[in-house]
């Protein structure tokens, strides 16, 4: 299997790859920092993130999204976090090998990420530079992703939290 590209394992890398590479910041750093530190709870021991963004969750338009998430492909599954007010979170998780596909639609003003499944879509907004930085990171490691999804015997449909 090929090596994965990078081992992210605390929020706080997960939150500067993301902004190393032009993925996302988020609203502010410390939000992110707290969105990111939802999704590095719920890694499972031995599971590394190898790619990390952040974007506006469940997006429809600029007034009806979930507002900022951080998210990370790990080599088992792609998490979705966000801390919110109160100490409430949201978490969501898809198996590699319950995506069907991932495309990128985009306007004049924001581009939509769309995580395609058999009974849902998962929709993230971002900006069309984090859009077109993603898009092309993540034709890069589709074979790498192809291949963690077929080592994934079967394992369990979308979670959510």
């Amino acid at each position: 299997m090929e090596e994965l590209p990078a081992r992210l394992k605390t929020a706080g890398e997960m939150y500067q790859y993301s902004c190393d590479h032009g993925f996302g910041t988020g609203f502010s750093r410390n939000g992110s920092l707290r969105n990111f530190r939802i999704v590095e709870e719920k890694l499972e021991s031995g599971e590394v993130a190898f790619l990390t963004f952040t974007g506006l969750h469940r997006f429809r338009s600029m007034s009806q999204h979930q507002r900022n998430f951080a998210y990370a492909i790990t080599d088992r599954r792609i998490l979705m976090g966000q801390s919110r007010s109160f100490w409430r979170t949201r978490f969501e998780s898809v198996p590699l090998n319950a995506i069907l596909n991932l495309s990128f639609d985009s306007d004049n003003t924001i581009a939509v990420m769309k995580i395609m499944l058999e009974k849902d879509a998962v929709t993230i907004g971002m900006s069309q530079e984090c859009a077109a930085a993603l898009s092309q990171r993540l034709t890069e490691l589709l074979p790498l992703i192809q291949e963690l999804a077929k080592g994934l015997n079967g394992q369990g449909e979308a979670e959510e939290q």
